[in-house]
């Protein structure tokens, strides 16, 4: 009873939420915006734009996609709001999917949904006020892997290329599905990428399209100066922040953050050198290529890593794209109540509660409303969270799979109390 009543008060917040945020308006503004003009046949990545501080990044099929919907603004706003609350449901049941929650009570499957979800409150809550993609875009990652490994590989390859399309970032997952031995699969996204890319073709002309496509790779080209080092508060990733510690950079607050003075050039190159190597990383994570069966719990933590990464190695990517922490999050809480309830000792306890103490930086209380604007923006300023983000992965490599596997092995599930 106590779950459905914490459901129901959640979803009803959530809507409400969402009503005022439609009302408001916030970065959809500026995709409708760009529908209004493609529309008229215009330039829909040079200005002017409806809020000047904020650049149409996205493809020329998602502005298309908008046409019908550009004159409805709020109420269309709000239906997007409302079906990214459906997909942050759908999120959590895709990431669950790869756990064995046999070995938890229901108690314990609440608290696992709860202590994730607050720890990704923050997140979700830019994504609300700003009305962003970001839900869509894991939503879809999520989505098509489990679509790909239940072989229903067209359905899978045209939703994973379609979020391609619309923003880069989950490009990540082709690399993911050629180690992976999808070799059909990748063939299929790369072909419906194509496909996607030319499609407004038949209805703003073929020199019109390619107009559009080659003006979408000069804002987002990630060789472009902007985004080799980005010194603003905002900037969240691994171009904002290892940069502003190697080089002198002017941001929001004139407090100087460089532990050392190298030149630019330098700081790029360093950056570049760390990017290269959590990439690198990935195959830690994802084990042998050469296994035939890798299972669900590795597979989860994989996936999850490679999610965490993307808004590290992407430029301009701000606090809203850390909604792609949810994976390992949810990873994370798991491997902390299996612990909890098996294998409590000094050594969990310290590993627990070092990780709660570590994601505070990720939750609701470090928000300008609780800790102050000054404090909020000296935390953003320094880039704390990406440097929490860095320190998640060693907590991801040392939590290992096979110790949880182990532990489910060893205890008697008839064991495990049931609180029904």
């Amino acid at each position: 009873m106590y779950k459905k009543i914490a459901m129901i008060t959640l979803a009803f917040a959530y809507i409400l939420l969402s009503i005022i945020a439609a009302s408001k308006g916030g970065d959809f503004d500026v995709f409708l915006e760009a529908a209004t003009k493609l529309n008229n046949h215009q330039n829909i990545y040079a200005p002017p734009f409806i809020k000047p501080d904020l650049q149409y990044y996205y493809s020329p099929l998602f502005a298309l996609l908008l046409i019908p919907f550009s004159n409805i603004g709020p109420a269309f706003e709000l239906f997007w709001l409302l079906l990214s609350g459906y997909l942050l449901f759908r999120i959590y049941k895709c990431i669950s999917a790869y756990l064995d929650l046999r070995v938890v009570n229901n108690g314990d499957n609440l608290l696992l949904f709860f202590i994730s979800l607050f720890f990704m409150l923050r997140f979700i809550l830019y994504n609300i006020t700003m009305i962003q993609v970001t839900i869509f875009l894991l939503w879809a990652i999520l989505e098509s892997i489990e679509l790909i490994q239940k072989n229903k590989y067209v359905i899978g390859s045209l939703l994973l290329a379609f979020a391609i399309n619309i923003k880069l970032m989950p490009i990540v997952i082709l690399p993911y599905l050629i180690y992976r031995k999808k070799f059909n699969t990748f063939l299929l996204v790369l072909s419906f990428s194509l496909i996607y890319l030319y499609l407004p073709a038949i209805f703003i002309g073929y020199d019109f399209n390619n107009f559009l496509l080659h003006e979408w790779w000069a804002v987002i080209n990630p060789s472009n100066k902007e985004h080799l080092i980005e010194a603003g508060t905002k900037a969240q990733s691994l171009v904002g922040m290892i940069p502003v510690f190697l080089t002198e950079t002017t941001g929001q607050l004139n407090i100087s953050r460089n532990i050392i003075s190298l030149n630019p050039e330098k700081a790029i190159l360093i950056t570049n050198v760390i990017r290269a190597t959590l990439v690198i990383l990935t195959v830690f994570f994802l084990k042998s290529p050469f296994i035939k069966n890798i299972d669900r719990l590795s597979e989860i933590r994989a996936i999850g890593y490679i999610c965490l990464l993307t808004p590290m190695i992407f430029p301009h990517q701000q606090i809203y794209a850390f909604i792609f922490l949810y994976p390992i999050c949810v990873y994370l809480t798991y491997y902390c109540i299996v612990l909890w309830r098996y294998d409590w000792n000094a050594k969990s306890k310290m590993y627990v509660f070092s990780l709660l103490t570590l994601s505070t930086i990720l939750s609701p209380i470090i928000g300008s409303d609780v800790i102050g604007r000054r404090a909020y923006d000296l935390v953003h300023h320094f880039r704390l969270l990406g440097i929490v983000v860095l320190l998640l992965i060693i907590y991801a490599a040392i939590s290992s799979p096979q110790k949880v596997k182990q532990i489910i092995t060893n205890q008697s599930l008839q064991a495990v109390p049931n609180e029904e």
